[in-house]
C-alpha cells in the first residue's frame, strides 16, 4: 500500500498550492485508483469507475447534464434514412433459471452509466444485388445474433441496478434502416454529425441503462448493397475488448465458422461489487457544453518521425508505440489549446487520463474473452504555461501505465477490493476539489483490437469509427484500414478545436478529416 501514501503526499502538494487560478463554484470528486508525486505528477486512476462516496438513487445530476447537453446538439437532419422496421431479436434458446442474474463487478458498478456508440462499414464487394442483400443478408444477421445470444445472454437482459443485470431474454433492440445513398458517397467526406444518424435511436447516449436495453444495434442498408452495423453499447457491461469480442463472435457465426467464441464471465468473481458503495458520476467529465469533434489520421510515414523521438522515462527506454507517440503529441496540443481559452498559471495542471485495457497486465493474465470493465486509468499531468517537450510527456505516459501492474490489479480483487478502493476514493476526492472541469482529456484506444479483420462471409469493413458517448474532452484512437496509421478522433470545445487544428506540429504529422476511402488505395 506505499503508493496510497504517495497519493496522501500528491494530494497535500496539490491542495496546499493555490496557483491554479480556478474560478468559481464547486468542483465534484473524482476518483482515482493511484497518485504518485514523480516530477510533475504521475497518478493513475479508475477514471472510468468513478465516484464519491455518498447516497444517490436513480439517475445523478450528470447524466442530466449530459441529456441537456445532447437535447441542444440534436439538429437537422442531414441523412436521407428511413426505418425499414424495429424489434427486439432474443435468444434462440432460453437462459436457464441460475443463470438468470449476472452479477456485476466492483468495475462496471462504478463506470459511467453511458451507452457507447460505435459503427463498422462493409462494402458490398460481391456485387450482390441490393434487394438479396436487405432480405437474405438481413435475415441472416438477426438469426445468427439471435445464436449467439445463448452465449452472450447477459445482453439480452436488462440493467436492474449498478449491481446486475436480469438476464430475461428481452432481447437486444434491432433497427433496420435504409440510407438513400451509396456507402462510398456516404463516406468520402464524412463528419460525426453525419454517422451520428445511424446510430440506433434507442439507446442512445443520454439514455440510463438502469431498466434498459444492454445493447441497441441498427443495420444500414446504402443503395449499393454496403452494410453499416451500428451499436450502441452499456458502459455497464461492455468495454473496448468486449465490443470486439461480441462482434467477432457473431462474424464468426454469420460466415459459418466452425470457431465458437464463448465469452468467459470470470470478472465478478475476482472483483466482486460492492452493494454498500453507492456513488454520483464525476460530473466534470461529461460534457455540458456544444462540442467538436473532428478525426486526425497519422500515416505510417508520419508515425515513423513522430516514434523517431526519445521516450524520456525511467520504466523503460525502447522507442515510442504508435499510442504513446500520439496521445502525447494530442495532449501536448489540447493542453496548449487549453491554455489559450482559460487563464492558466505556472502551477495550473492539464492531466491525460489514459484507459488502459489490463487483461493481459495481471497474473496470471486474464482471458482475452473476459466480458465487462476490465480497465483501469493511467493519469499523467503537465503544465501547460512552462515548456512542454514531447519525449518528457511520452514518457510520463509511459510511467504513469506501467503502474497498471499485476500488484496493483491484484489489490482490486476480492473483498480486500472494496478497501482498497474505499481508500484511494477517499484521498483522490480532496484532489478532484481543485481541478477545473474542461482541463483534463481522457484517451481511449482499440489500437491493435483486429476490428479490421471482421468478417460476416462478404468481405472485411472498409472503416470503423467510434462516437464520443459525451465526455467533454476525449481523444479515442482506432487502426487504419491499411499503412499501420492511426485514426485520432479528437473532441474538444469550439474555442479550443479551433487552435488544436490550426497547430503546426499537429499539422505536421496528422491530416484533418481525410476521407477514409484514401486506403482502399494504398
Amino acid at each position: 500500500m506505499k503508493w496510497l501514501f504517495a497519493a496522501h503526499k500528491a494530494t497535500l502538494r496539490v491542495l496546499n498550492s493555490q496557483r491554479f487560478h480556478l474560478h468559481g463554484g464547486s468542483y465534484p470528486r473524482f476518483f482515482f485508483d493511484t497518485l504518485n508525486p514523480i516530477k510533475s505528477y504521475h497518478l493513475q486512476c479508475s477514471f472510468l469507475s468513478s465516484g464519491r462516496y455518498y447516497s444517490t438513487s436513480g439517475i445523478t445530476e450528470s447524466a442530466y447534464r449530459l441529456r441537456d447537453v445532447n437535447k441542444i446538439e440534436k439538429g437537422a437532419k442531414n441523412v436521407d434514412l428511413e426505418i425499414i422496421s424495429r424489434e427486439t431479436i432474443k435468444p434462440t434458446s432460453p437462459t436457464p433459471n441460475n443463470l438468470r442474474t449476472f452479477k456485476l463487478s466492483i468495475l462496471d458498478q462504478y463506470m459511467f452509466d453511458i451507452y457507447t456508440p460505435m459503427i463498422v462499414f462493409f462494402p458490398n464487394t460481391d456485387n450482390t444485388s441490393v434487394k438479396d442483400v436487405v432480405t437474405k443478408r438481413s435475415k441472416h444477421l438477426k438469426e445468427t445474433l439471435a445464436k449467439i445470444l445463448t452465449r452472450f445472454y447477459p445482453f439480452a437482459g436488462k440493467v436492474k441496478d449498478n449491481l446486475q443485470i436480469e438476464c430475461n431474454d428481452e432481447g437486444i433492440y434491432y433497427i433496420e434502416a435504409r440510407v438513400n445513398q451509396k456507402l462510398n458517397d456516404f463516406i468520402c467526406h464524412p463528419d460525426d454529425e453525419k454517422v451520428r444518424e445511424l446510430i440506433p435511436e434507442s439507446p442512445c447516449t443520454v439514455e440510463s441503462s438502469i431498466g434498459n436495453y444492454v445493447i441497441g444495434i441498427q443495420v444500414n442498408f446504402f443503395l449499393c448493397g454496403g452494410i453499416g452495423i451500428s451499436t450502441t453499447l452499456s458502459h455497464k457491461i461492455f468495454d473496448g475488448q468486449t465490443y470486439y469480442m461480441f462482434m467477432k463472435a457473431w462474424a464468426a457465426a454469420a460466415r459459418g465458422s466452425v470457431e465458437t467464441i464463448s465469452p468467459s464471465f470470470v470478472a465478478s468473481e475476482m472483483f466482486p461489487n460492492n452493494p454498500c458503495l453507492e456513488y454520483s458520476a464525476p460530473s466534470k467529465l461529461l460534457a455540458t457544453e456544444r462540442l467538436c469533434t473532428k478525426r486526425f489520421v497519422f500515416d505510417s510515414k508520419a508515425l515513423a518521425l513522430l516514434k523517431n523521438q526519445p521516450v524520456v522515462s525511467k520504466s523503460s527506454i525502447h522507442p515510442p508505440t504508435r499510442m504513446e507517440a500520439t496521445s502525447a503529441l494530442v495532449w501536448k496540443s489540447v493542453a496548449k489549446a487549453a491554455s489559450q481559452v482559460r487563464p492558466f498559471g505556472l502551477e495550473s495542471p492539464h492531466f491525460l487520463l489514459t484507459s488502459v485495457n489490463f487483461r493481459k497486465r495481471a497474473s496470471p493474465p486474464l482471458p482475452n474473452d473476459t466480458i465487462g470493465n476490465l480497465l483501469d486509468g493511467a493519469v499523467a499531468v503537465c503544465f501547460p504555461e512552462r515548456h512542454l517537450e514531447l519525449p518528457t510527456l511520452m514518457g510520463d505516459l509511459r510511467e504513469s501505465v506501467a503502474k497498471i501492474n499485476s500488484h496493483h490489479i491484484e489489490s482490486m480483487k476480492g473483498e480486500k477490493g472494496h478497501e482498497t478502493f474505499k481508500e484511494i476514493s477517499r484521498i483522490s476526492n480532496q484532489l478532484m476539489d481543485v481541478i477545473r472541469e474542461g482541463d483534463c482529456i481522457v484517451a481511449s484506444s482499440l489500437l491493435n483490437s483486429g476490428i479490421y479483420d471482421l468478417n460476416f462471409g462478404w468481405g472485411k469493413p472498409i472503416w470503423f469509427y467510434a462516437m464520443n458517448a459525451g465526455l467533454a474532452r476525449l481523444v479515442h484512437l482506432n487502426e487504419t484500414l491499411k499503412g499501420d496509421g492511426v485514426e485520432a478522433i479528437v473532441t474538444l470545445s469550439p474555442n479550443e478545436m479551433e487552435i488544436f487544428e490550426h497547430d503546426p506540429e499537429v499539422l505536421s504529422y496528422a491530416t484533418v478529416n481525410p476521407s477514409p476511402l484514401r486506403f482502399l488505395n494504398h
